[in-house]
Order: structure tokens, then C-alpha cells, then sequence
């Protein structure tokens, strides 16, 4: 069949093959591959971001590990959380605001034990409820804020009533 055609024609034809197999091994193997490898490339750093959040999270499950340590322990002296939120009230000057307390029966969560403690509060500033919150927050050693109400006084919208479950867990 090649022996009808011409030297040019030939030439073209061969290079014409070359052209048809160089398209080929492009669509055939190499644009495979080549989106294989983009495809693994973006699932590596998905991965890798992945594993960051993972050892990100590992980190912080090993603080609360020991926060949760720190509550387990026994401490000494350790007053029942009436006394303790009665105390707390007295050192942020909010003693005169409290109409009542009134603790809620103790229940048990595993290995620990719950106490909560319901505390009313009328005609108090913004700023009095801040520094009660902050110093429960901060400096109560181990109560919470369960739930509150904050509700603004009638006739004086400036001052406030609340209604707050305190809570604090002890280990067994």
C-alpha cells in the first residue's frame, strides 16, 4: 500500500502516525495519571488539614481531661455550695438584692454529684450582674450559671430582676 505513494506523502503519513500516537499516549495515559495525581494531591491536604483539627481537638479533649481531673479531686474545706454562693453574693455586694435562695435536691451523674442551688435577685444594676457572672465564672471555684432570667424592672428599666440556678459538680 506504501509502495504507491511518493516520499512526501509518506512523510506526511509517518507524521501523521506520530501526531495519532502522541494524541493517544496524551488521552490514554498521561491525563489519566496526570488527574490521578491532582485528585490525591488535593485529597493529601485535605487530609493533612483534617488530621490538624483532629490533633487540634485531641489537645483539647486532654485539657478537659484534666479540668474534669481538677473537678474529681476532693478539696479540703470544701463548703456545700449554698454557703459558697451565699458567700459569693456577700463579696460582690449584691447581698442586699437577694431575695431568696433556695437549694434544689442533689442528684447523682455518674461518677459525680450535682448540687444546684436557685438564687432571686431584684433591683439590680448592669454592672452588679456582670461582676456576679464574671466572679462565678472566674473565682467560685467550680460553680456554673445553669439557667437565668434577666428581666427589667417596670418602673425603672435601668434595674433588673433575675432568677439563676447555680451548679456545681463533686466527685464521689
Amino acid at each position: 500500500m506504501t509502495k504507491h505513494l511518493s516520499q512526501r506523502e509518506k512523510t506526511v503519513v509517518v507524521a501523521g502516525l506520530i501526531v495519532v500516537m502522541l494524541v493517544f499516549i496524551w488521552f490514554a495515559l498521561l491525563q489519566p495519571y496526570l488527574d490521578t495525581m491532582s485528585t490525591l494531591d488535593r485529597k493529601i491536604k485535605a487530609h493533612r488539614q483534617s488530621l490538624s483539627r483532629v490533633e487540634a481537638m485531641s489537645e483539647q479533649i486532654s485539657q478537659l481531661r484534666l479540668q474534669l481531673a481538677d473537678v474529681g479531686t476532693p478539696k479540703r474545706g470544701n463548703r456545700p455550695l449554698f454557703t459558697r454562693v451565699e458567700s459569693l453574693t456577700e463579696k460582690n455586694g449584691v447581698r442586699e438584692q437577694l431575695l431568696s435562695m433556695r437549694p434544689q435536691p442533689a442528684t447523682t451523674q455518674g461518677a459525680f454529684r450535682q448540687q444546684l442551688v436557685e438564687i432571686r435577685l431584684d433591683r439590680m444594676s448592669l454592672l452588679q450582674l456582670v461582676q456576679l457572672l464574671h466572679a462565678v465564672e472566674y473565682r467560685s471555684g467550680g460553680i456554673q450559671v445553669k439557667s437565668m432570667r434577666v428581666k427589667p424592672r417596670f418602673e425603672d428599666r435601668s434595674l433588673l430582676d433575675v432568677n439563676m440556678v447555680l451548679m456545681s459538680l463533686e466527685a464521689l
